[in-house]
């Protein structure tokens, strides 16, 4: 009996030390590979428009308008640069004619981007720690794209001046304190496929860098709210050199104006970045990356309305509004989609 108990537990460890071993040399499961993501992210500067808005105008308007004749503004839609330095140079001299009364900068625009991607890791495949991703991101504005000006009292400030438009049958007054606004928006989407490769830390987590190319569609708008003063202004022509010495003055205006002028482009570009993740357990990991992509192109205007058509005619030549005061039919500019991006991110990895 003695023999018998003391036999039965040895039995009973002889089945399970095997069992044991047995689970403790069983290989780990290799880390999943196919993963999906979601994240968002900031533009700092909206399609690269901030520098664009700052800067250009885009329409030239002629020299002898009232606009570039009295206050000295020399493109159809206001630059923040323009705007600054009009309002420097006219605090800074003792001159009567005040050329701007009030204005309003804000042209570089902040977007925000929102999309993800699937990517599979090639470690198995090529075993070389690469991988390979396709996604879909949006961009829009949030901040920034509006600008305004209001014209100063150039028109009254000298009588000689204020005299000529009464002789010609204009009343000067109509041409003091004319406001303009504008609000350029931003949007679009981008499909990138691309390789990259790891810098690996343990499974899920790594450094890591890529570069590939992206289709891009979409563009942007520049809304215009012109009021009937500042239409004046832009599409009013003064002819100084006449005959009898009494200037000449002809007023083409098609009275106040509010569009939104829209432009659309797509096409190919480029992607790359550099990002870290850090993996949490077998399945989540977190990520921040530096995107940068883009896609450059010179696109038409969709159509724009009649009263913009004169608008834009009349103030880049007197010649055209006496004869065709549509001839202006489309504006041109040169669209830019893409930028630097800052995203943050979870991805989850299915197997």
């Amino acid at each position: 009996m003695k023999r018998l108990g003391l036999t039965i537990p040895l039995l009973g460890a002889s089945l399970l030390f095997p069992a044991i071993a047995e689970a403790h040399d069983q290989p780990k499961k290799p880390p999943k590979r196919l993963s999906i993501s979601f994240s968002a992210g900031i533009r700092p500067d909206m399609a690269s428009l901030g520098s664009t808005i700052a800067q250009d105008g885009s329409i030239d308007t002629a020299d002898s308008t009232v606009a570039s004749t009295l206050y000295n503004t020399n493109k159809a839609f206001m630059s923040d640069r323009d705007n600054m330095t009009l309002a420097a140079n006219s605090e800074a001299t003792d001159s009567i004619f005040n050329v701007q009364s009030d204005f309003q900068i804000g042209g570089p625009m902040l977007g925000a981007e929102f999309g993800g991607d699937i990517r599979y890791e090639l470690d198995d495949v090529v075993k070389f720690p690469l991988f390979v991703k396709a996604g879909f991101y949006f961009s829009d504005r949030i901040s920034g794209g509006a600008q305004s000006r209001t014209l100063g009292d150039a028109a009254t400030a000298s009588g000689d001046i204020a005299a000529a438009f009464a002789i010609n049958g204009l009343d000067a007054e109509d041409y003091v304190n004319g406001q303009m606004d504008t609000t350029w928006d931003a949007s679009w989407y981008e499909i990138p496929i691309s390789l990259g490769v790891k810098i690996p830390i343990k499974p899920h987590t790594f450094g890591y860098g890529y570069v590939g190319a992206s289709y891009f569609s979409g563009g942007f708008d520049v809304g215009i709210n012109v009021d009937e003063r500042y239409a004046n202004a832009l599409t009013t022509h003064i002819d100084f050199d006449t005959d009898n010495g009494i200037p000449e003055i002809n007023n083409y205006s098609p009275g106040a104006v509010n569009e939104v002028i829209r432009f659309r482009t797509s096409g190919i570009g480029l992607n790359y970045g550099l990002g870290v993740q850090v993996g949490i357990k077998r399945t989540w990991a977190v990520f921040v990356e530096l995107n940068s992509s883009g896609y450059a192109g010179t696109e038409y205007s969709e159509p724009i309305s009649s009263g913009s058509k004169q608008l834009l005619t009349a103030l880049s030549s007197e010649t055209l509004a006496q004869s065709d005061n549509e001839w202006f039919d489309q504006v041109a500019y040169p669209i830019i989609a893409g930028g630097a991006t800052g995203r943050i991110g979870v991805r989850a990895y299915v197997f």
